[in-house]
């Protein structure tokens, strides 16, 4: 990992002064790459990562590459640029559409051992990676709960500081979920569950539903093993013990070495757990201990959830290593008290007896491996209680079996199916909601400040300063605001609002969906993408290769490429590299080409001109709103590329169709209309989705789809629409036709040109003589 651990020190050499900014007072710098025109401090980067201020000086990447491709170049796509001709892609690092979303630190996520704080999965994760403003780490076999109810893996953890605005997402019936103003949220207007989108969190209204699904993974029969659970506990001794010269010795020398007295004692066998016969007891405890295996049945489970409800662990002040386990009860409660006793009985051979005091009866056991296996499993402390991971991976039954304990120890059911529980412990009430979320029943959660010191019966008492209650019914009720969808619950939003905050917050990478449950509801997680992302995410891509500009223009020369393209990341924040590349291809006779979002800016455009002659634009959409979601302003885009045509370049604008995001026909037919008011010539490409790993919440783009929005385009007077990406499948719109004769001019299957009677007529039509725009 050294060499991916050292990426920003390499990119940092491998940079130079840029061209396309201005110097501002104080230091700062005003960058002109793209349309953030971000302004720069000095020490701070660009929106990007990869343009940043050196002591009042704009930095900027040269001497490498990331990716390279040799691909025709109807591939990117170009329909009216030397058709059959061979493009050298080359791209860096960065991307102007930022991706910022993130969420604080305490944010519970739910996992299939029940909820952990974000902060808790990045801190426990190995492996820490520095990047440009924070650290990567890699869980090992982390799995969370997605967005489809499933359980998937965690690739990386991300930390990153954070000043500015949080947004605190407030759901009816759970605590707020704070986060970035741009975290992604799948949430929808419709109460049937269909059209769900990725909302930012700034732009969720209470008119939007945020996705709960229920958790569906397989049951397993369930051992607990007791040696492994305490493994790493540790004893003390009151009196220490006599050793032998050699054991001296030993000791001396392993301290010389370095080792830890917890190693040189537990190789001594001072504090290490006794196993013998299928049993475990610790050094001193009587024998024969409790059994090693005990299996997960219903009375265990039942006995589990009275100790977090009802349970304690208390450590002896004379006998360090004497703990008891009791479960106190009031009085009358007679028959819960006899189930623990004969509970603890069957399962682990034990004997507890029963101590009467002034406000309750307890049943009392003083074995340490037992009180310390209820620890292993369950916490301690009414602040430290958590549902056992185990009950989580148990059958349905054995899940509600410990509930009714729970239930019974410490909660309430009212009239109409309505129950309710209370506890101080956030790692337990969440825990209680997922399993209640296990089970089919949607938990409701509230959060309650609570005065920290009471009085009762007549001493001052501490407690703790937040309590939470969790909620749920048997049966939907006409009143409430939740909808089932079957796999999924719809709870609505009832408030954004935004508060200052400066510190670290969190994100996750999940593989398959991309998604997670923050605070139970569906959010998505960070989105790196090869190149584009990599500042934010080393390991997505390799490392980057040290180049010179001749050596590109060499391997395309080797590989008889005609044209030279800038792509893969963003290209306008690459520039100054890529116009290097473009001077000595030019030199050499070859074509620069951009394949860009349009994020531009007139200085930059002004600065390609001389180099670019061929010129692509990702058109997302025609809805601000849904550019905005992906970091970009559709203005600056419709600007870009009516500067792109008066300039002179060789235009052709893509549109990915995205169902449900960009595909009704009125979208679409704004998209071609304006084209048509810049150019009834310009190529408008429209090509399919398919589902990956940035959205798997939407279907593939069909054929038939593709053919309405070609048809659209042609109907609102635009002259050359195809239709890309499956080939053979568009009928008509895969080929160049003469607008005024309709012969065809070039047929191709894809990227694979059949016959071109164009070209070799410098683009003219032979049957009619229309010249057909285009570079020939």
């Amino acid at each position: 990992m050294g060499a991916v651990t050292a990426l920003v020190d390499v990119l940092r050499r491998l940079a130079r002064e840029g061209e396309l900014y201005e110097r501002l007072s104080a230091g700062r710098v005003r960058c002109h790459a793209c349309g953030h025109r971000c302004l720069i401090p000095p020490g701070q980067r660009g929106v990007c990562k990869v343009r940043w201020n050196e002591d009042g000086r704009l930095m900027v990447p040269a001497g490498y590459v990331a990716g390279l491709q040799l691909d025709p170049v109807e591939k990117k796509p170009f329909f009216h640029a030397y058709p059959g001709a061979r493009a050298l892609s080359f791209g860096m690092l960065g991307c102007d559409y930022h991706c910022g979303y993130c969420i604080v630190g305490d944010t519970p996520v739910a996992t299939p051992g029940g909820a952990v704080a974000i902060k808790a999965l990045f801190d426990a994760a190995p492996d820490a990676m520095p990047i440009p403003d924070g650290d990567v780490r890699f869980p090992r076999d982390v799995r969370i709960i997605s967005a489809s109810g499933e359980v998937r893996r965690v690739l990386k953890a991300f930390r990153h500081s954070y000043s500015g605005d949080i947004a605190a997402v407030q759901p009816m019936y759970l605590p707020a979920v704070r986060c970035t103003p741009d975290h992604r949220w799948l949430a929808t207007t419709d109460p049937s569950g269909d059209r769900v989108e990725e909302i930012r969190a700034s732009d969720l209204t209470p008119d939007h539903f945020l996705l709960l699904p229920k958790p569906v993974w397989p049951a397993v029969r369930v051992i607990i093993d007791a040696a492994q659970l305490l493994a790493d506990v540790t004893v003390t001794f009151a009196i220490p013990r006599t050793l032998s010269p050699t054991e001296v010795a030993g000791i001396v020398a392993a301290t010389n070495r370095g080792e830890s007295s917890r190693a040189i004692g537990a190789r001594l066998g001072k504090d290490r757990l006794i196993v013998k016969d299928d049993t475990v007891r610790f050094p001193n405890e009587h024998r024969p201990g409790i059994p090693r295996h005990v299996q997960l049945d219903k009375p265990l489970a039942r006995l589990l959830g009275f100790y977090c409800a009802e349970g304690s662990v208390t450590r002896s002040k004379t006998r360090p290593n004497s703990f008891t386990l009791a479960f106190a009860f009031a009085h009358g409660e007679q028959a819960a008290r006899d189930e623990i006793r004969e509970t603890l009985t069957q399962s682990f051979g034990v004997r507890p007896q029963e101590v009467r005091r002034n406000t309750t009866t307890a049943i009392t056991l003083g074995k340490a491996s037992l009180a310390l296996l209820f620890v292993a499993l369950c916490g301690k402390g009414s602040a430290g209680k958590r549902v056992p991971a185990q009950i989580f991976a148990a059958d349905p039954s054995i899940q509600e079996a410990f509930l009714e304990a729970y239930l019974e120890g410490d909660g309430h059911e009212y009239p109409k199916g309505k129950f309710s529980v209370t506890t101080v412990s956030r790692e337990l009430a969440y825990g209680i909601a997922l399993l209640v979320l296990r089970l089919g029943r949607l938990p409701s959660i509230y959060l309650a400040a609570v005065g920290v010191e009471v009085r009762i019966q007549g001493r001052s008492v501490r407690r703790h300063p937040e309590q939470f209650s969790v909620v749920w019914y048997r049966e939907r009720g006409a009143a409430q605001k939740w909808h089932d969808t079957g796999r999924h619950f719809l709870i609505p939003v009832k408030s954004v609002a935004f508060e200052p905050f400066a510190g670290n917050v969190y994100n996750l990478e999940v593989e398959g969906e991309h998604t997670y449950l923050a605070g139970f509801c569906a959010v998505k997680n960070c989105q790196n993408a090869l190149t584009s992302q990599a500042l934010r995410d080393p390991v997505m891509g390799v490392p980057p290769q040290e180049v010179t500009p001749g050596e590109i223009v060499d391997l395309a020369e080797r590989h008889r490429a005609r044209i030279l393209t800038s792509t893969y990341n963003e290209p306008l924040i690459t520039s100054e590299w890529a116009v290097e590349v473009f001077r000595e291809g030019r030199a050499r006779g070859l074509v620069g080409s951009y394949v860009s979002n349009g994020n531009a800016t007139p200085e930059v455009l002004d600065y390609l001109r001389p180099w670019v002659d061929l010129y692509k634009v990702d058109l997302k959409g025609f809805d601000d709103k849904h550019y905005r979601k992906l970091g970009g302003v559709l203005g600056t885009v419709l600007e870009t590329i009516r500067r792109l045509h008066r300039l002179g370049f060789w235009l052709e604008v893509v549109t990915l169709i995205v169902p449900g995001f960009n595909d009704t026909d009125a979208e679409l037919r704004d998209i071609a209309r304006f084209l048509v008011s810049v150019s009834p010539d310009i190529p408008w490409h429209v090509t399919a989705f398919h589902p990956d790993y940035k959205m798997t919440d939407r279907d593939q783009t069909t054929a038939t789809t593709l053919r309405r929005a070609a048809e659209l385009g042609v109907g609102e007077g635009l002259r050359y629409v195809y239709a890309g990406n499956l080939p053979g499948r568009v009928g008509p719109f895969e080929n160049t036709s003469c607008p005024s004769c309709r012969a065809l001019l070039i047929e191709r299957v894809g990227y694979t040109i059949l016959r071109d009677v164009l070209t070799p007529a410098r683009g003219v039509c032979p049957s009619c003589g229309a010249r057909i725009p285009g570079r020939w």
